[in-house]
């Protein structure tokens, strides 16, 4: 993706210039292809008037607010460029002598996507005193500011401000540290928690849902790297999907005859067999020995309370050799996890998630797998988007991850359109504004993010990093250019964006109807990233718009604690 950042001040100069340029040309290209097919004119109430004109397609083209003394006090100009969601907007207001005291230009591009906003101030004189310009790249999420310095005559490039979301604008230095007190206080909350609510230990995040009759769907998750005569555990879930694409583990499903009501209607009514393990309930872990001779393994769910209702399902692992090398005392999880995802957090387990308890800050996370390697947390539906801490206690150890939470969503996906119609979806990332700085930094980016990136996108590579000169920016100095060869991978969040319905929707300015976006630090800087996705129907049916979020960034090492507890 080409860089859209000027290093120097001369560039920004000449930027400057240019935008000015271009500007004038399409407010007089504008006022070209505006003529008005019909005007309208109302009272303003202070003895003025408002005048509307409108185009061929009933467009407003300008508008102007003339004074009850008859002068120009006001004009708004659209600007309708052919293929574009929205109009380009120019406001200018004037001084009682006739000449322009602001021009605020906002532009947008063809999805609708604010671009930029450039205000001039001048004096009764004509003379320019004030303004700013700020610019914004919607696909990389950058905004560049800059403001008018009367002594230079030119624009002077700023820091940009903070967005107005919480948690825009400011950065977190490096991960949060914990002693073992505070990690004990948070999980014996979490504990207190679960038992004030109620809930199993083991309940599924989400709200319950009704009761429903007849068979239906539910998934058998286990790890997929394991081992011959490896401990493993596994969990049954009724939202299948939600775990298919999820790396690091498998997932079997299988139809299971509930019960139209009682205990039977959930997984609590329900108990798991496994040859040579003791049954256990349904809605709990699961756990088993990798057989030595084989790596298929048969499931079996029986209900409770009639033994004559039952199903089977063979799991099938993939076995694999040599056990990674890492210290017992060594834990590493990801800097960044997506609510409805899992988290996985790699280090020595004991492979029984009954013996594992998992809370992020107070509210407690269930265990959808473990292994000896590594254990895969679901994150609590009520956890919000920010920077949150991941606490994990087995019988030896306790453990403490300063993780970050994100949220990804498209609004509007699922909505119906008639053939001709068109419509905006909203991408959105939420809480990725408090990833550690030093966490973008590095090139530590975990093997299995970038394995899964290139499955997503044939051929893909991170983008190298621009750091001299983006540090040169800030500091409004020229950058030193260094040897092409140092420079070094930075971390990235990459963000996929498909159609589901290629052959009923068109997603505006994609390719393959696919939209790629590589967002650095900076796309979070003001908070959260946003996108206009304008959606065009070739048929009636409804939107569907998929998207993928792959975090690539260096992993976050946690703390590891002796279980005083526990002894």
């Amino acid at each position: 993706m080409p860089s859209r950042s000027f290093a120097t001040r001369e560039n920004r100069r000449r930027f400057s210039v240019c935008y000015v340029a271009v500007l004038a040309a399409g407010l007089v290209a504008s006022a070209e292809i505006a003529e008005a097919q019909r005007t309208a004119v109302d009272k303003n109430g202070v003895g003025g008037r408002i005048e509307t004109d409108y185009n061929a397609a009933e467009k407003v083209t300008q508008m102007r607010t003339i004074g009850a003394d008859g002068k120009l006090q006001q004009k708004v100009e659209y600007e309708y460029r052919p293929g574009y969601y929205v109009a380009q907007k120019t406001d200018t207001t004037y001084w009682p002598n006739g000449k322009a005291r602001r021009i605020a230009h906002n532009s947008f591009d063809e999805s609708s996507n604010f671009t930029g906003e450039f205000i001039q101030v001048f004096d009764e004189s004509g003379k320019q005193v004030a303004g700013h310009r700020l610019t914004h790249d919607p696909w990389t999420g950058i905004y560049r500011c800059a403001e008018w310095e009367s002594r230079a005559q030119d624009y002077r490039t700023i820091q940009c401000p903070g967005g107005e979301e919480e948690g825009g604008g400011g950065k977190t230095e490096a991960p949060k540290k914990f002693t073992y007190e505070e990690v004990m206080k948070h999980l014996d909350a979490a504990r207190e928690n679960a038992r004030k609510n109620g809930r199993a230990r083991y309940l599924q995040p989400g709200k319950p849902e009704p009761p429903r009759t007849g068979p239906r769907e539910v998934g058998i998750v286990f790890p997929v790297r394991v081992r011959a005569g490896e401990r493993v555990s596994g969990s049954i879930v009724e939202n299948a999907g939600q775990y298919v694409e999820a790396p690091g583990i498998s997932v079997a499903r299988v139809s299971v005859p509930f019960a139209a009501s009682g205990d039977a209607a959930g997984l609590s009514g329900w108990r798991v067999e496994l040859q040579g393990e003791e049954a256990r309930p349904a809605d709990g872990p699961i756990t088993l020995t990798v057989p030595q001779s084989g790596s298929d393994v048969t499931v079996t769910l029986r209900e409770a309370g009639d033994a004559s209702h039952s199903v089977s399902q063979t799991v099938h692992f993939a076995l694999v050799g040599e056990k990674r090398a890492a210290s017992t005392g060594s834990f590493e999880g990801p800097a960044l996890c997506l609510k409805g995802q899992l988290c996985m957090v790699n280090g020595a387990f004991n492979g029984d998630g009954a013996k594992t308890f998992a809370a992020f800050e107070d509210r407690q996370a269930k265990i959808v797998a473990e292994s000896t390697e590594a254990i895969y947390v679901d994150i609590p539906e009520l956890t919000e988007p920010g920077g949150r801490a991941l606490f994990i206690a087995d019988e030896a150890r306790v453990i403490a991850l300063p993780i970050t939470v994100g949220n990804f969503f498209i609004r509007n996906s699922g909505r119906e359109l008639q053939a001709g119609e068109a419509a905006i979806v909203f991408p959105t990332l939420e809480g990725f504004g408090e990833i550690p700085e030093q966490v973008w930094r590095s090139d530590a980016v975990a093997h299995e993010s970038l394995a899964r990136a290139q499955q997503l996108i044939p051929g893909f590579q991170m983008r190298k990093g621009e750091r001299e000169e983006r540090e040169a920016r800030d500091k409004d100095e020229p950058e030193e250019k260094g040897d092409a060869e140092e420079e070094e991978a930075e971390g990235e969040i990459l963000l996929v964006i498909k159609n589901g319905s290629p052959e009923q929707i068109h997603l505006r300015s994609s390719k393959d109807e696919m939209l790629l976006f590589q967002l650095s630090e900076e796309a979070f800087r003001r908070g959260d990233f946003k996108y206009d996705l304008v959606v065009e129907a070739k048929k009636a049916g409804k939107i569907d718009v998929k998207g993928y979020v792959i975090p690539l960034l260096a992993p976050i090492a946690g703390q590891g604690f002796a279980n005083a507890a526990a002894k």
